[in-house]
């Protein structure tokens, strides 16, 4: 038997010693006191937390120590980030030379111009000191972009998915959608890491691939990610030319909600949700700066912990990326939602289960054909009015009261709902808003002069609504065109379709 020191016991939670011998190799692993004790590892590689990226699998690890009161200090995150690399090189080395032939098989088949539209190819691959990195598509996906720049100014969307590969490696997906905001993939890249080195990697092949094969600059005037520094980072190598890098609204309410969910922050959770709700609504680069001044004071008067303003300053604000609405043209979606729906379709159609290489590799050939063909790859010149906002037009047409000044004959003015209530009200409301400045000073001036109304163009039928900018029509466009004669009924019927044919005659049928 192992004697375990006295001191030791104290520190170590009573349940445990009081239900059940504690057995050797838990034992020995709780004199090891310095890096990750062995039962962690063992509880890592039985859990395959592995596939998880290192906080995630940090949080997992200290959940499970916790649940079953088992007397273990969680390991550090750079400890785990150590290990978890490590790990998944080792396992790759157990299979190196098995892996590294398959890959370099498989990977012979490059582009040519034989290939069908459908057919998965490989445009580059490598697998250096055991670290494999594969880009894969097909003729249709990559000109999934091409008929995208065709229609609109040219944008991706790039993400990072996990847990479909058994060694935890990431494939990271780039894609574009079309004007319904339909996922669109481009390409796949099973790589080693979520890292700005391989960001750069993809980016760059991407670049000569479609210079060479199809005399099309690949020259992204728009770029959506989340937050990660690799990604901003790996674009901002990549690229030369002027683009605007978007972060995805919401990643950004997650991460509030995740923060505000308890704590300090959560009696604080209202003014934050505003405070972002403001700087969301901005119309120009100049606008959300000047209101991020506004909502930081506001902040302050609200006690909002200042280790959180200057934290949300950091990496919301004085990072490259935008995330208002005036970042980009009507009509483009401010998330990632799309590439994210499509995510969550791959990891459907691997129902949800980690597969090694090759396996991997071969239900990835199927996806692709299936994403290649008919409806997936079509990109519609003329959007889709969605049936919801159609109705809302229509019952927003009977009531709503449209106001103008005469200098600003082209500008109408909606009441947005629920803001005032009497006549006296509205004429104040309307007052505030004339006189406004070109930028608000206080959070008060900010709402009264720039949230009561709805600010409408009839010369290039244009609204500041949420709605506008992200489908490029809106509730209040809609009532507009009715009330000018425009559309007659708007809200589209559904077809009857044919019932089931009888069963049996008439009775009395001659």
């Amino acid at each position: 038997m192992v004697t375990i020191p006295a001191k030791l016991l104290k520190k170590m939670p009573k349940p445990i010693w009081k239900k059940e011998k504690v057995s050797t190799i838990l034992k020995l692993s709780l004199t090891l006191m310095v890096g990750i004790s062995p039962f962690v590892k063992r509880i890592i590689s039985f859990e395959k937390y592995y596939l998880c990226k290192s906080k995630s699998c940090e949080v997992k690890v200290e959940k499970m120590l916790e649940n079953n009161h088992l007397p273990f200090k969680t390991p550090k995150l750079s400890q785990l980030q150590n290990y978890l690399y490590r790990y998944k090189q080792d396992l790759i080395a157990q299979n190196y030379p098995e892996v590294k032939a398959f890959l370099t098989e498989v990977c012979q088949k490059t582009f040519h111009e034989g290939l069908a539209e459908d057919e998965m190819f490989y445009l580059h691959s490598e697998f250096k000191d055991g670290k494999p990195a594969i880009i894969f598509s097909s003729k249709a996906l990559l000109k999934n972009l091409i008929k995208q720049a065709s229609i609109q100014p040219m944008f991706i969307h790039l993400d990072c998915t996990f847990k479909l590969i058994d060694l935890g490696l990431p494939l990271m997906v780039i894609g574009t959608e079309n004007i319904n905001h339909n996922f669109r993939p481009i390409a796949f890249f099973m790589t080693w890491s979520e890292s700005t080195k391989y960001v750069k990697l993809l980016l760059a092949k991407l670049s000569i691939f479609y210079q060479e094969k199809f005399n099309f600059e690949f020259r992204p005037l728009y770029i959506m990610t989340d937050n990660s520094d690799a990604f901003i980072a790996g674009c901002r190598h990549s690229f030369t030319h002027e683009y605007v890098h978007m972060g995805c609204h919401f990643h950004i309410a997650k991460r509030m909600k995740d923060k505000t969910q308890g704590g300090e922050l959560k009696d604080h959770k209202g003014h934050i949700f505003f405070g972002v709700k403001c700087l969301k609504n901005s119309c120009s680069v100049t606008f959300f700066h000047n209101t991020w001044k506004i909502v930081s004071q506001y902040w302050k008067q609200k006690n909002v912990p200042q280790k959180f303003i200057d934290s949300f300053e950091t990496e919301y604000i004085k990072k490259n990326v935008q995330w208002h609405y005036g970042s980009s043209f009507p009509g483009k979606s401010r998330t990632n939602n799309s590439l994210e729906s499509g995510n969550n379709i791959l990891k459907k159609f691997f129902n949800r289960r980690a597969h090694n290489i090759k396996e991997f590799l071969g239900k990835m050939r199927e996806f692709i054909t299936e994403w290649s063909t008919g409806i997936k790859t079509a990109f519609p010149i003329q959007f889709e009015y969605k049936k919801e906002i159609l109705k809302a037009g229509e019952d927003l047409a009977r009531d709503i009261k449209f106001v103008y000044f005469e200098e600003e004959s082209n500008l109408l003015y909606s009441l947005r709902k629920g803001i005032c209530s009497s006549e006296d009200e509205i004429a104040v409301a309307l007052e505030q808003m004339q006189n406004r400045p070109l930028l608000p000073k206080s959070i008060d001036e900010l709402f009264v002069g720039w949230c009561n109304f709805r600010t409408l163009n009839k010369l290039d039928l244009s609204c500041d609504c949420c709605e506008y900018f992200k489908y490029k029509y809106c509730k209040h466009l809609i009532a507009l065109n009715i009330k000018e004669g425009r559309i007659a009924n708007p809200v589209l019927e559904k077809k009857k379709t044919p019932g089931r044919k009888a069963k049996i005659s008439a009775a009395l049928k001659r």
